[in-house]
């Protein structure tokens, strides 16, 4: 391979734009060559990366990235400074530009896509304008008046989630992301075809922002209490609906009139932190999800929540995971699958999801079909589901918008942008020592080393194995307890009757996993309890526990880690 000049940012100073200069020398020195190693998609063998040559460092720059900032890299030389990984960063979130001209070439891109009138620009839920709301309000109110039979009806679309209609469960597997993303330009398509509404767009609601969206205390956005039993919505699910589904009632994700029923704000935000956090929102926990660190995994697996062979992994840093525990903070409808897409802002909750994965695809230069497989090649995956014919469809998409999964990796090609700050253009967010351990256990697994000293980076694994997810009626959390005190909870999002789904039952058997401090389970004496339970509760409001006896006898399995 020919070397080629790197050429690199200043380092003196955490800048807002990047700084290049063909004089200076490589982002990489002496110490750090020969020592970055990076698995073979196709042999999955290791080999170590070209620091010399531009076109290798770009390519790998994610990896690259990854192994730098979580200290993986340089092996037992001295880790880079904040400087640096900022310098670094900066170079990946523009492009990774060669030059000076390559820069201004693609500032000058992102610059177009702003002001190209063709796309669809979709906005922060919390930056609309009063008219902006307006607009969004009527389309919303357009599409909720129409026949429940129209095909851009709120309850026809709305139901493609589950039912009442043909069965659609894409969740926990691959598709997960692509055939949202389709699902939410359909709702994005049918919103435009009410009068005067021809230009609105699909805003996204940033789950991290504290502020809660003014729109939702506005009809038809307006959810009934679960704390105030005289509340009602704004949309209502037809009586007949009712009637041929009355589980819906019985276990508490729809009220006896057809209301939605949501948490309150303050609710909400108090449920979130629980099981979010950043900077500002108790930064030592690390038992919680932090989507700025999902975000910066490498790997489409890794990022979306799946090992090697696509089978799903309930761990706590993926975006499938915060994406169903969400689903349960935000309250009772939304926390069923069943009735989920009935929930007004059920829409704006995906259009997140869909910006997180486009802003996932652009740190990590997989928006286009070639480089995305080559990501999803690199975890050792198959890539049948992306452009393998037939194995790509988005049912009903493909027929009702044309699309397969390789035609939804572009999102700017489906002629929608999402406007946010860009990538990412502030200093590096530093995680804590414990922090890095736990990256390093879910990066390569239990420590291989045959003798060490127990300190405060061992860690205990603990995985709830083979969960038979059929055998539960709808959505479940499973809460880990020591010394009878609630340490972590998982939540599974999923229909009544998993086993009406194809995609449920072949990923029939699903795993937990629970990391935690080795000091943790002696204080706790070694008492260990898990507890399976229905995420609503039934007509008392109590939420039953589920026999292990009755799902498949599941296995706990504990280890050490390191």
């Amino acid at each position: 391979m020919t070397k080629e000049k790197l050429n690199k940012p200043d380092f003196t100073s955490i800048i807002a734009e990047p700084v290049w200069d063909q004089e200076v020398e490589y982002f990489f020195d002496e110490q750090d060559y020969n020592c970055m190693m990076h698995a073979d998609g196709e042999k999955q063998q290791s080999r170590t990366i070209n620091l010399k040559s531009y076109t290798e460092v770009s390519a790998l720059s994610a990896k690259i990235y990854y192994y730098v900032y979580y200290k993986f890299m340089p092996m037992g030389k001295t880790k880079w400074n904040d400087d640096k990984l900022f310098s670094f960063r900066n170079w990946l979130s523009h492009g990774c530009p060669k030059d000076t001209a390559d820069l201004e070439a693609f500032k000058a891109k992102q610059a177009a896509i702003l002001d190209d009138t063709s796309l669809r620009h979709r906005k922060n839920v919390n930056t609309l304008t009063a008219q902006e709301q307006e607009t969004l309000i009527t389309a919303f109110k357009g599409i909720m008046d129409l026949p429940k039979d129209d095909p851009n009806s709120f309850y026809t679309l709305g139901g493609l989630h589950w039912y009442p209609g043909v069965t659609y469960c894409e969740h926990h597997i691959h598709p997960f992301l692509a055939w949202h993303r389709a699902y939410i330009l359909q709702f994005e398509n049918a919103l435009r075809s009410v009068p005067g509404c021809e230009a609105v767009t699909l805003p996204y609601w940033d789950i991290s922002d504290d502020t809660y969206p003014e729109l939702f205390s506005k009809a038809p956005f307006i959810a009934s209490n679960p704390q105030d039993p005289t509340s009602t919505s704004t949309y209502q699910l037809p009586e007949e609906f009712l009637k041929a589904y009355p589980f819906e009632v019985s276990n508490g994700s729809l009220k006896a009139d057809g209301s939605i029923i949501r948490n309150p704000a303050a609710i909400y935000n108090t449920q979130k932190w629980t099981y979010f956090r950043d900077a500002q929102h108790d930064p030592t926990n690390t038992n919680k999800m932090f989507l700025d660190k999902i975000i910066q995994l490498p790997t489409w697996n890794a990022f979306n929540g799946l090992d090697k062979t696509g089978q799903f992994v309930s761990g706590s840093e993926t975006l499938m995971h915060a994406h169903d525990m969400v689903h349960n903070i935000n309250g009772a409808t939304t926390a069923n699958q069943d009735v989920t897409g009935f929930e007004p802002v059920f829409w704006l909750f995906h259009a997140n999801w869909d910006r997180l994965m486009w802003r996932w695809q652009k740190l990590h230069h997989t928006t286009n079909v070639a480089d995305f497989k080559k990501n999803v090649q690199a975890c050792g995956d198959s890539t049948d589901w992306i452009d393998g014919i037939g194995l790509n469809n988005l049912d009903p998409f493909t027929k009702s918008l044309g699309l397969t999964v390789d035609q939804t990796i572009d999102l700017n090609a489906m002629g929608v942008n999402y406007v946010e700050a860009a990538l990412p253009l502030t200093a590096t967010k530093q995680f804590i020592t414990e922090e890095i351990s736990l990256l390093r256990i879910a990066d390569t697994g239990q420590s291989n080393r045959s003798a060490f000293t127990l300190s405060d980076l061992s860690y205990v694994s603990l995985r709830v194995k083979d969960v038979n997810r059929i055998k539960i009626p709808g959505s479940f959390t499973v809460s880990l307890y020591l010394g009878g005190i609630l340490q972590q909870t998982r939540f599974f999002l999923q229909a009544t009757n998993p086993g009406n789904c194809e995609n449920c039952v072949k990923q029939a058997l699903v795993s937990f996993d629970f990391v935690f401090k080795h000091e943790q389970l002696q204080k706790a004496n070694g008492q260990v309890k898990v507890e399976i339970q229905l995420s609503n509760g039934n007509m008392d409001e109590q939420r039953p526990v589920i026999p292990f006896r009755t799902i498949g006898q599941p296995t706990i399995n504990i280890r050490l880690i390191h």
